[in-house]
């Protein structure tokens, strides 16, 4: 008895500091919890030192796709919500499995096709050495990623290249 008050205990002070540390984050939004146009997009139109027309019609593509992605991330979220019962009651029920496998299946298509159209369309306002500069921050940005996922997860980071 003493043990299962105990075991009670600790879980409700887990999941209570996970809701509090949760709370004290903030409702995110979009990418990095700016959203789109934050001061992500703002460091990217700088560094490609874009035009002010530019600026206007990525922010008008960002917009138009932030509209098309919501329904879709809104899906994705329910989907999420119901697969989280699934098997709680000790019963796999296949069928059930499976269409919320196809949903979410359909729903990621979905926005990796928005993701590539919104891409192409910005890509198709730069101009030629703007595209170089993008290709080379997303590479820069693989390179930072790649060192810090090692860190994250008790790998070994790589010596830094010393070839030119």
């Amino acid at each position: 008895m003493k043990k299962t008050t105990i075991a009670i205990l600790a879980v409700a002070v887990l999941v209570l500091g996970g809701i509090f540390i949760f709370a004290q984050k903030g409702k995110r939004e979009g990418f990095g919890g700016r959203g789109f146009g934050g001061g992500g997009f703002m460091r990217m139109a700088e560094k490609l030192n874009l035009s002010d027309d530019q600026k206007t019609q990525v922010k008008t593509i960002l917009e138009d796709s932030k509209t098309r992605v919501k329904p879709l991330m809104d899906s994705m979220r329910e989907n999420r919500k119901q697969s989280e019962n699934l098997g709680l009651d000790g019963v796999f029920n296949e069928e059930q499995v499976n269409q919320l496998a196809n949903q979410q299946s359909e729903t990621s298509k979905q926005l990796f096709i928005e993701k590539e159209k919104t891409k192409a369309q910005i890509f198709a306002i730069l101009t030629p050495e703007q595209r170089a500069e993008a290709a080379k921050m997303k590479d820069q940005f693989r390179e930072n990623f790649r060192g810090k996922g090692r860190k994250r997860f008790g790998g070994k980071e790589e010596a830094p290249s010393t070839e030119e």
